[in-house]
Parts: C-alpha cells; sequence; structure tokens
C-alpha cells in the first residue's frame, strides 16, 4: 500500500521563512509516499501583471524550497492565479520549483506541456495524474490568445481522452481539478455531473479545490470525489487573516482494491499550518451530508445569492454609464469621467471575465431558470 498525501490551496505572502507547516503536520507530509499541493500563484519578482479582471496575486520565491524541504513532492499549477504575471512569471515559477527538485503539471508554456499527465511508479504501481482548472484568465482553451502559455482546461475533451488512455496503462488514476463557485459549503451541480463523468471515464479519485473553503466527499461508484480541500495556506487577500480550518487528505492505494482515505484536519496558527484539534476540526460528515439531504434545496438558494450579487457586477460591467456595485465607486467613475481620467475599471475586461468563468455562467443559467419556474423572470 502506498500514502498520497494531497493539499489545497497554498499563497504565501508573509511567512518570511517559508516553512509553512508544524513539526506535526510536517512529519505527516514527510511520512507519506508522496506529497501534492496547489500552488496558487507564480513567484515575486518576476514578470509584469498582465491585463485582467480581478486580483494578481504571487507569493516568495523561498516557499517552493521551503515546501520540498518539509516533504512535499509535486506543485499543482492549473489554477487561476498561476498566469497574473505571464509568461516569465510561470516560467520562472516552474524553472524554481525544478530546481528546488519539485515536480509541476497542469501549467506550462505551450499546450502540450501544459495538459501533459504525469504517470508516477509508486510502490509497484503506475499512478496516472491530470491537473486541470476551469476557464479563468490563463487558460488554454479554444479561443484567440496571445501566448501559447497557461494552464490545462478542465472542460477540454483533451481532458476526457487523458483519462481513458491513463486507465489503459496505469492501476490508478487520480484527476485534480481547480474549480467552483468560492466561498460556499456545496459544490454547483454542474461541476459534480463533470466529476462524475471523470469517474465514468474511469478515474479513481478527483481531488478539487478553488472554492477557498471545503466542501463534502462523496463515493460514486468505486471513486472518490473530494469537492473542495479549501485553503492549505493563503494569507493573501480575504484570506490574509484566516486561520482556513479544512482538510487535507491522505489517499491510501493498494493495487486491485478502490482506494481509501483518512482526513488531515487542519488550520492556521501564528502563521503556520497546523493539525487541528477538536475544537478547531471542520465538520466533515456534516458538509457530506449536504451533498445528499436537502442538497438541491440548498442549490437553489446558493444560486440565488450568488445571481444576485454577480447580476449587479454584470451590469456594471456592460452598461456605457459609468457606474460600480457602491455608491462610492460609482462616485469615483462620475468624477474619472468628468475629469477626463482613465476607467478605474476595464468594462469589457470585467464582462469577458464574468461571462468566461463557468462557475459564474453555471450559477447565471441555474437562477435564470429558477426564476422561470417560480414564474417571476422579470
Amino acid at each position: 500500500m502506498i500514502k498520497i498525501f494531497a493539499c489545497g490551496d497554498i499563497v504565501n505572502y508573509n511567512n518570511v521563512n517559508c516553512s509553512l507547516l508544524s513539526p506535526e503536520l510536517e512529519e505527516i507530509v514527510k511520512a507519506a509516499d508522496y506529497s501534492v499541493f496547489n500552488f496558487e500563484a507564480p513567484i515575486q519578482g518576476v514578470g509584469t501583471p498582465q491585463l485582467k479582471s480581478g486580483p494578481h496575486h504571487a507569493q516568495r520565491p523561498k516557499t517552493l524550497e521551503g515546501l520540498k524541504v518539509q516533504g512535499f513532492d509535486l506543485a499543482l499549477l492549473a489554477n487561476n492565479h498561476i498566469f497574473d504575471y505571464g509568461y516569465e512569471g510561470l516560467n520562472a515559477t516552474i524553472n524554481l520549483a525544478h530546481k528546488c527538485g519539485l515536480e509541476t503539471i497542469g501549467a506550462g508554456l505551450d499546450k502540450e506541456s501544459a495538459y501533459a499527465p504525469m504517470i508516477k511508479k509508486l510502490g509497484g504501481m503506475k499512478i496516472g495524474i491530470i491537473n486541470a482548472c476551469e476557464a479563468q484568465f490563463g487558460v488554454i482553451n479554444d479561443f484567440d490568445r496571445v501566448t501559447e502559455a497557461g494552464f490545462a482546461w478542465v472542460n477540454s475533451p483533451v481532458i476526457d481522452q487523458t483519462i481513458l488512455d491513463l486507465k489503459v496503462i496505469c492501476d490508478f488514476v487520480l484527476v485534480f481539478a481547480h474549480a467552483g463557485l468560492e466561498n460556499y459549503p456545496i459544490p454547483l451541480k454542474e461541476w459534480r455531473a463533470r466529476y462524475r463523468h471523470f469517474c465514468d471515464l474511469g478515474a479513481d479519485a478527483i481531488i478539487c479545490s478553488h472554492p477557498h473553503v471545503p466542501q463534502g466527499i462523496e463515493e460514486y461508484g468505486s471513486s472518490l470525489i473530494f469537492y473542495s480541500l479549501g485553503n492549505f495556506y493563503f494569507d493573501g487577500g480575504r484570506s490574509a487573516n484566516s486561520e482556513n480550518q479544512s482538510f487535507a487528505v491522505l489517499l491510501k492505494i493498494e493495487k486491485n482494491l478502490p482506494i481509501s482515505f483518512e482526513p488531515v484536519y487542519h488550520y492556521t496558527s501564528n502563521g503556520l499550518v497546523d493539525v487541528a484539534r477538536d475544537n478547531k476540526k471542520i465538520d466533515l460528515d456534516y458538509l457530506s451530508k449536504l451533498l445528499n439531504e436537502n442538497y438541491y434545496q440548498e442549490h437553489e438558494v446558493m444560486v440565488m445569492e450568488a445571481y444576485n450579487k454577480f447580476k449587479k457586477q454584470l451590469v456594471c460591467a456592460v452598461t456605457d454609464f459609468p457606474i460600480d456595485t457602491t455608491v462610492k465607486g460609482t462616485i469615483r467613475e462620475l468624477l474619472n469621467k468628468v475629469l477626463g481620467r482613465p476607467k478605474a475599471l476595464s468594462r469589457e475586461l470585467a464582462a469577458m471575465h464574468l461571462i468566461r468563468n463557468e462557475a459564474y455562467y453555471y450559477v447565471t443559467r441555474n437562477a435564470l431558470e429558477i426564476k422561470v419556474r417560480r414564474g417571476s423572470l422579470k
């Protein structure tokens, strides 16, 4: 039997020595046969901020070395911030990771390398690994782009074919996906359908990140779906002061048997990710029950709430009148127009982001279908 440790999103702004794990958690990571993390942003100091909607993230370069020293082996790069500083930022991040002895997957300087799976030999078994992200800035898909560099698209048919191909030559297939609606405890039904489809194609486990909070676990046939591992270490943006209470997972893989697992509960304390005691543990059983009990009712509540927030942003993005989602922002936009200053926001860029983002699209479609069903479409 082999053990694979997998955790969620990592962004390090503030930890100067770049050792992010407590000694107890480090011991767990090192004891695994292979340990995997999502490196949510490129390293600092390389490249220029790219024209995009939303925040730009970059993290301390020594973070990669620190993660290797503390027991990690593979950096997942298919995420919505890895291309925030363009080709140069991505290239430098990949090169530094390899220099530190880390393997990388999910993003590259061309389509072939970004979509390339990994076949890892562990304990006499071949483990096929895939990493891909939803369509956000930096995705390599069929739309026109200035550069060939970026990350693999989770809804590309290439991913489907890769699962089928790996299933023929590997003992197990793992798909690491970065997608979903942020800060909600349940996944959108479209992502559930997509991940179940991966299982039908032959994937043995789907391990997901991006929502920033933990979500439940589902057994689908003989496969496992971990809908969100949440943040692992994330001290930037809205998560800067968060304890990031969540869980990692220790996959237990034995030939000719379904994958089993052990959750590793964790939280951030004094700038380190530590093993969570009872009072800091998330209720993973409750989150998993949400996938079955009243899921569709909760799903309706979630999409309507998210749609009402999203609708305001979309209206501001597609109108020519200088408005924003807040009174303060609208005043700023009006002043910019009167004084002839550059726009504080690019409406076309914001609109493109809101429409391209698959989670937002799913929310909008679901919300409008609900409103039609309720007879309240206006």
